[in-house]
Parts: C-alpha cells; sequence; structure tokens
C-alpha cells in the first residue's frame, strides 16, 4: 500500500493525566466506526510505541492506519499515517476519515500539523492545469478580440501606462528565459489574473466637442482657476497641491470613447459583464489558494473546479461566437473586395474594348481579346472535329464520343473505342492565349493511342498590329491578322491512318456469338478475309477452337463440331 496521509498531533491538552496509548487509539477507531460507514476495524501490529489498524469503508476502500507515539519530557506527540491501494482523487471515504480523525484527536492535543497528503496535492495538480487553462482561455478571447478591433498595437496604444509599465520587465524576464518565443507579442502571456479584469472594463476618452477650452469666454469661473493653477505651477508650485482640482478640471472636458467592455466584449458574452467580473474576482481569489497553499479539501476542489468549468464555458462560448461573426465579416469583406474588383475589371475591359474598337474602325485590322480567340478557335476545331464524326458515323464496331469543344487545357476533345479490340484513340488540347498585339495564340493537339501520345500538332492565330499616325491623326495597319490551320488536315490523315492499320472496320457477322473462353468478351474472329486467324480473339489474341460441319468442313458460328444446317437438310432429304 501507499502512503496517502501523514499529520502529527502535538502536545496533549491534558499533560498532567496518564495517557493510555492502546485505550486512546481503540476509542478513536470506534468513533470513526460510528461515523462513518465501516465494516470493522482490526488492530493487527501494536507495541508500546506503533499501532497499526486495517478498516474497511463502503466495502471498497481499505485503510491502514498506523499510530506513532512519541513522549519526551518537554513534548508529546502522536503521529498518523493513512495507507492505501484503492482509492482516486475524488474518493470521499478517504477524505471523511483523515478529516474525521484529525477532529477527533483535536479534542485531547492543542495543535495538528498536517505534515503530507496525496489527495490534496493531486486536487491541487488537477485545479491548477484548469486555472492555466482558464486563464490562457480569457487571454486568448482578449487578444483575438482587440487584435481585430483595434489593430496589432493596441497594447502600447491604448492600454494606461500602469499597465504597460508594470508588466515591461516581467515580458523581458519572459523573453530573456524562453529564447524561442523572444520575437512574438507576450504582453498578456505575463499580466496577473486579476488584471485581466481592469482590461475588459477598460474605458477611453477623448475631448468633448463642446468644452470649457472652446469657449471664448475668459471670464468662465472654471477659466479662471485653470489658468490659476497653471500660473502657480509654471512658476515652481508642485503639482500634489492643485492635482484634485486640476484633474476635475480636465475630467469635465472629456467624454468616454471607447467602452471596452460594452463594446468589445460584453456582445459575446451569454451573461452580462458584471456577472462574469464578480464570478472572475471569485476564481482570482481562490486561485491564490491553489497556488500556494496545498491543503485543499474536497468540498473547495469541487466548488472551484465547478467555477471554472462555468467560466470556460462562458470564454469558450464568446470565442466560438466572436469567431463565427469573424468568418461572417470576413466572407463580406472578400465579397466587397470582389465586387470592387469586378467593377474595376469592367472599366478596365470597358476601356480596352473602347481602344480595340477603335483601330478596327481606323487601321481595319484584327486585334482580338482573349475571349474573341477562344471563340474563334472553337468554332474551328468544331466544325473539323464534326468533319471526322461524319467521316467515322457509319462504323457499327466503334464507339464515338465527341465533346462540346470548350478547349479547356488536358480535356479530351474526343475518344473512338473499339468494340472488339482492345484499343482507343482520343485527343487532348493545350490551349494558350495571346491577347496583345502581333500576340500568337495556339491550340495543341496530342494523339493518344491507348493513352500513349503519338503525334502532336498545332494551329494558331497572330493578332494583327497597328501604328497611330500623327500626321493624319489616327490608327494605320501595320501587321494583318494571321490565322495558321493547316495541321487540321495533318490530324485527319493522321486519324485515318490509325483508324486504318490499328482499329480496322470489322462487319458484325464476323463475330461469333459465343464468348472467349479467356477474356469472356465476345470479340472471336470467324472472318479468313481481315488478317486474323479464325478463333483468334480480336481483344486478348486468345485462340479459341471454332466449331466445323462434320460433313463438309464449313465454318460454324459455334464452340463445338457440328453438322451445318444446309448438310442437315441434304441428310433429311437422302
Amino acid at each position: 500500500m501507499s502512503e496517502l496521509v501523514q499529520f502529527v498531533m502535538i502536545n496533549l491538552k491534558n499533560s498532567e493525566s496518564d495517557f493510555d496509548f492502546e485505550s486512546y487509539t481503540k476509542k478513536l477507531l470506534e468513533n470513526i466506526k460510528k461515523d462513518l460507514r465501516t465494516n470493522d476495524f482490526n488492530f493487527f501490529s501494536a507495541n508500546t510505541k506503533t499501532r497499526k489498524c486495517a478498516i474497511v469503508i463502503d466495502n471498497i476502500n481499505e485503510f491502514i492506519i498506523s499510530f506513532t507515539y512519541i513522549r519526551s519530557n518537554t513534548i508529546s506527540q502522536l503521529k498518523v499515517e493513512i495507507s492505501g491501494d484503492y482509492w482516486t482523487h475524488l474518493d470521499p471515504n478517504l477524505h471523511n476519515l483523515k478529516t474525521k480523525l484529525k477532529d477527533l484527536m483535536l479534542v485531547e492535543w492543542e495543535e495538528c500539523l498536517w505534515l503530507q497528503d496525496i489527495q490534496a496535492e493531486r486536487f491541487s495538480d488537477i485545479l491548477y492545469g484548469e486555472v492555466h487553462k482558464v486563464e490562457n482561455a480569457l487571454r486568448r478571447l482578449i487578444n483575438t478580440i482587440l487584435f481585430y478591433n483595434l489593430g496589432g498595437n493596441w497594447w502600447e496604444t491604448y492600454m494606461p501606462t500602469k499597465l504597460v509599465q508594470g508588466y515591461k520587465e516581467r515580458d523581458e524576464q519572459f523573453k530573456g528565459r524562453s529564447h524561442s518565443f523572444k520575437n512574438i507579442h507576450t504582453s498578456l502571456m505575463s499580466i496577473d489574473t486579476g488584471d485581466l479584469i481592469s482590461i475588459l472594463t477598460f474605458k477611453t476618452h477623448k475631448v468633448k466637442e463642446v468644452n470649457l477650452f472652446a469657449s471664448p469666454n475668459t471670464d468662465n469661473p472654471d477659466i479662471r482657476k485653470f489658468q490659476y493653477i497653471m500660473t502657480d505651477l509654471l512658476n515652481g508650485q508642485k503639482l500634489d497641491m492643485h492635482k484634485k482640482k486640476l484633474t476635475g478640471i480636465l475630467e469635465d472636458t472629456l467624454e468616454v470613447d471607447k467602452d471596452f467592455g460594452k463594446e468589445f466584449f460584453e456582445p459575446w458574452f451569454s451573461c452580462d459583464l458584471d456577472r462574469f467580473i464578480g464570478k472572475w474576482k471569485g476564481f482570482c481569489e481562490d486561485r491564490n489558494h491553489v497556488a500556494h497553499n496545498k491543503l485543499i479539501d474536497i468540498k473547495l476542489f469541487k466548488k472551484y473546479k465547478k467555477i471554472m468549468e462555468e467560466l470556460l464555458g462562458i470564454i469558450t462560448e464568446a470565442e466560438k461566437k466572436f469567431n463565427n461573426h469573424l468568418d461572417s465579416e470576413m466572407e463580406k469583406y472578400l465579397e466587397k473586395l470582389e465586387e470592387q474588383e469586378v467593377m474595376q475589371m469592367m472599366g478596365d475591359n470597358e476601356a480596352e474594348l473602347h481602344y480595340r474598337r477603335r483601330i478596327r474602325e481606323e487601321a481595319a485590322v484584327e486585334i482580338l481579346d482573349e475571349d474573341e480567340i477562344l471563340e474563334k478557335f472553337k468554332a474551328i476545331v468544331s466544325e473539323a472535329f464534326g468533319n471526322l464524326q461524319e467521316m467515322l458515323y457509319y462504323r457499327s464496331d466503334i464507339e464515338l464520343e465527341f465533346e462540346e469543344q470548350n478547349l479547356l487545357n488536358n480535356e479530351k476533345a474526343f475518344e473512338i473505342t473499339h468494340n472488339y479490340f482492345d484499343c482507343t484513340l482520343h485527343m487532348a488540347t493545350e490551349v494558350a492565349l495571346d491577347s496583345s498585339e502581333c500576340g500568337e495564340s495556339t491550340v495543341n493537339f496530342i494523339l493518344f493511342y491507348n493513352n500513349t501520345p503519338q503525334t502532336t500538332f498545332k494551329i494558331t492565330f497572330t493578332n494583327g498590329s497597328s501604328y497611330f499616325d500623327d500626321d493624319q491623326g489616327t490608327y494605320m495597319p501595320d501587321n494583318e491578322a494571321e490565322l495558321d490551320i493547316d495541321d487540321l488536315e495533318i490530324i485527319e490523315t493522321e486519324i485515318s491512318y490509325f483508324m486504318k492499320n490499328y482499329m480496322p472496320e470489322i462487319e458484325e457477322d464476323d463475330i461469333a456469338s459465343f464468348p472467349c473462353e479467356q477474356c469472356n468478351k465476345y470479340s472471336i474472329n470467324l472472318s479468313e478475309d481481315n488478317g486474323f486467324e479464325i478463333g483468334t480473339c480480336l481483344y486478348c489474341e486468345h485462340p479459341n477452337h471454332v466449331g466445323k460441319c462434320m460433313k463438309c468442313g464449313k465454318t460454324l458460328n459455334s464452340p463445338t463440331d457440328k453438322v451445318c444446317d444446309e448438310c442437315w437438310e441434304e441428310i433429311k432429304e437422302d
């Protein structure tokens, strides 16, 4: 078993009477048995100095209590040690046992000195970890909200001198110890928890539009009072003598500018700010007890844990609300920015269109923008591929997929799949547009056979150009626009070559009506005129047995040999 609690009782109150160690400890345990739900207790080790007792509470927790009696001419002591195996940091049985023992013994002893309490230390460890979580949550919320509303230098710009200067040295010490974080904003990391409230309730002030000094009336009593005070100060009088009156005069000239609590924080809290501040002050008071006094009983543990859970819930919810607001504001900002960019682009496009329109009218040369060039290419390519589609339309042994010609990079313009051979032919496009004068725009066509690139083709369009003739005050032609689509004819020739040599036309009657025994495709050849062996699977090239007529030797559309229909008729006639 592990030692859980140690304390020592010092000096019997009635030192004149004889102290019976054995009967005293037995009586203690009998009282414990009455007050706590114990099954029984058993003293299993005893001598004149030490007695050990086993006690079981609630049929669950077994504890060993050791009493050690120390006596001298000047002092008497009774040391108590509680050990146990099965307990948790929230176990009320251990807490009740140690506190009941202590209270019963203080009836006859003058003092109790607490030496060790593992349970209280565990309470402290748990609470102190939660303390940091709550503190840092509020620090994070303050930083998040104020950085957004006031900018990155809100601490130096708005916070009072007392805070800024008061924590400057501590902040520098923090950075000096943690070199990895010496280049980050750490002001709120070093600030005390109590001073965090002063940020939540902070107010800035500004001069009223109508104020004492804005009045030209120098006979105003406050003006005369101010003039007197300033004259006195400028003639050597110390500020302390006039501080209260001067402050009063200046306060009357000011009004609240920014109320941090109402403007920045209260909108996000689920409770009013005063209630939150009240909870936080209670949290700060108990925090010092947790941080500096390890003796924490179970009531304080539960109470303080509940306060921290409530505070963390309020802060977390406020942070969530604010982040949602931040996301919404960011979306609005981006939408507005996008609208501005669109408006700017529309203005730029309008100016560009006007410029190009003038050149076309005056110089009679074609200078197209990117959209116009793309539309020109689409029309040319659609016509060319439309002709190709018509050329192959009659073939029933292939599948044709011709897409709408968007001319997107790496998009398939068309794909041809053979129904019997394991092969495909497709064309992909790559487009590069240049709408400047004399700019060359291109469409590259890449022909793929079975997804392997074979050949590349290209068509181009080159914008015309002009120059401004100062003498005539008009634009004059310099270079005419050029369109080069010669490769489209080569594309048609190349596709015809691949179709003839790699994807030849196969008649439906030349294919068996039973599947290949290897790939299960209906691609078995029955023709002697297409360059393939009878029985060969056109898809996987596996040789299959094709039946023959047992009478005339004719090839049959059957996997087995049998008599053909013509011979069977002859046999029946005979």
